[in-house]
């Protein structure tokens, strides 16, 4: 009997000893992780942004039209090219302009030629009145037939050189320094008296939004305008909201600096604010991307625990929105090694 007890003991023992050690292994103590930085998080008011959508154009568009009715012999320009205040870019003809000027081409010679015989009469009659043969009469009249001549004379220069300043009004001219935005009428169509032939930039480069109605009535000059294109800066200003509306989108101007003139035209996509609503900011670097998730790391009494969150571009490069994963009071930690 006492050696059967003996031998249970004997067997109890090993099971005895796996039995404390078989639970599961403590966690990994993280009070010894370096902590480089903290961050609480607070309910932060920030704005509303609305998505909404624009061009890159200039400050100003000016129009280069034609002035006078006939059928367009050419056109020097095409969408893209950049002009110069003054150059021409098409030209305009008209026959019947033509052959009033030519008509008053041939008047001028027709008086100057005959003011030229009444001067050279004149000339002749102050002899003959100086040596006697004419009465002074016969001198005052040529005088005056002289001086009518040249009257004629002067008229037919006038009106040739209207006829000429009129068919010079086929030059369709750049009204300023630009870029040709549009210039699509073919050369050998009729136009008309004040028809678009070109518009043309001029001014600095802006982005030009459409703004629904709504959304723009809190929207001033200075406010932030975050932009969504790669390759463009990320935020611009309100530089001018247009007064009223077309089509229930009002037009709102935002300067952005270094723009390049090649993306004159680009439709762009940007956010603008609408009010103000209350969110969760935190700086970037407390956000780590880990196999395209986001996560941050939390502060839990003596441990860190790393959390997936849901993340928002703010106006704000250097600062985030956390939309999802973490609550206000939460303490971020950044700890060492976190960014490699």
């Amino acid at each position: 009997m006492r050696r059967h007890a003996r031998l249970a003991a004997a067997l109890a023992l090993p099971l005895l000893l796996a039995g404390c050690g078989g639970g599961s292994e403590p966690s990994a103590d993280t009070s010894a992780e370096t902590i480089l930085a903290q961050h609480r998080l607070q309910a932060t008011s920030v704005p509303d942004l609305k998505p909404v959508s624009g061009q890159i154009t200039t400050r100003d568009e000016v129009m280069a039209v034609a002035r006078i009715g006939g059928i367009l012999t050419r056109l020097d320009v095409k969408a893209g090219d950049m002009v110069r205040a003054g150059q021409r870019i098409a030209l305009i003809s008209d026959d019947r302009i033509s052959q009033a000027a030519a008509a008053a081409s041939a008047a001028v010679a027709a008086a100057d030629a005959e003011a030229a015989r009444a001067a050279a009469d004149l000339a002749r009659i102050r002899e003959l009145h100086a040596a006697g043969v004419y009465a002074d009469a016969r001198l005052e009249s040529a005088t005056a037939m002289a001086t009518a001549a040249q009257a004629r004379a002067r008229a037919a220069r006038g009106e040739a050189g209207a006829a000429a300043a009129l068919g010079g009004q086929g030059a369709v001219l750049a009204p300023a320094n630009g870029r040709v935005l549009v210039a699509d009428v073919p050369p050998g169509s009729p136009v008309l008296p004040g028809q678009l032939i070109a518009r043309v930039t001029a001014g600095p480069l802006l982005v030009r939004l459409d703004v629904p109605e709504a959304s723009a009535l809190s929207l001033k000059p200075g406010d932030t305008v975050r932009l969504n294109e790669p390759g463009l800066p990320a935020n611009g200003r309100v530089d001018r909201v247009w007064p009223g509306a077309i089509a229930g989108l009002v037009r709102v101007d935002v300067m952005v600096d270094g723009l390049p003139d090649r993306l004159l035209g680009r439709r762009v996509s940007a956010a603008v604010p609408t009010g103000m609503r209350t969110a969760l900011i935190a700086p970037r670097r407390f956000v780590r991307i880990s196999h395209g998730i986001a996560q941050v790391a939390l502060q839990q009494s003596t441990s860190i625990v790393d959390v997936p969150v849901e993340i928002a571009q703010t106006t704000d490069p250097a600062q985030v929105e956390l939309l999802s994963g973490v609550t206000a009071g939460d303490l971020l930690v950044r700890r060492e090694g976190a960014d490699k």
